[in-house]
């Protein structure tokens, strides 16, 4: 279990070191955070979190674990403060992708919200992130 663990870590470390580099530095503002994890065998580990701001929105991307079904990783990304999940990243088949339901056409298509899986890009990154802050409704 050390193996997988350390594998994780170094997976989180290089998706938060890959958000930093890619989000738009002009618009988006991004602060790391320590989180405490438990593995399989009960012992504490530590890996990154990412906080990222853009004017009122603030989202953090929080890391879940290496034993999630049909992946080798995942992450949340939630809208702060509700902690509203938005999207999802996932270690799949050697890679980080993103899953994330973009805000539907109420036009084209009033009832769909249906989840896409995008490989993990700068643009990925930004188009989500400047999604979820053009949609983002400020709490009160």
């Amino acid at each position: 279990m050390l193996e997988k663990r350390e594998e994780f870590r170094q997976r989180v470390e290089e998706l938060v070191a890959r958000f930093e580099r890619d989000v738009d530095p002009h618009e988006w503002i991004t602060r790391r955070y320590p989180k405490r994890l438990w593995d399989d065998t009960r012992q504490v580990y530590e890996v990154p979190a990412l906080y990222l701001q853009k004017g009122p929105t603030s989202l953090l991307l929080d890391p879940i674990g290496y034993d999630v079904p049909g992946a080798e990783g995942a992450a949340d990304l939630y809208l702060m403060p509700t902690y509203d999940p938005t999207a999802s990243v996932y270690f799949e088949g050697g890679q980080w992708v993103i899953h994330y339901a973009f805000p539907p056409d109420p036009i084209a298509n009033p009832s769909t919200i249906d989840p896409e899986t995008f490989p993990l890009s700068a643009e990925t990154i930004n188009q989500v992130l400047d999604s979820i802050a053009e949609h983002a409704i400020a709490s009160v």
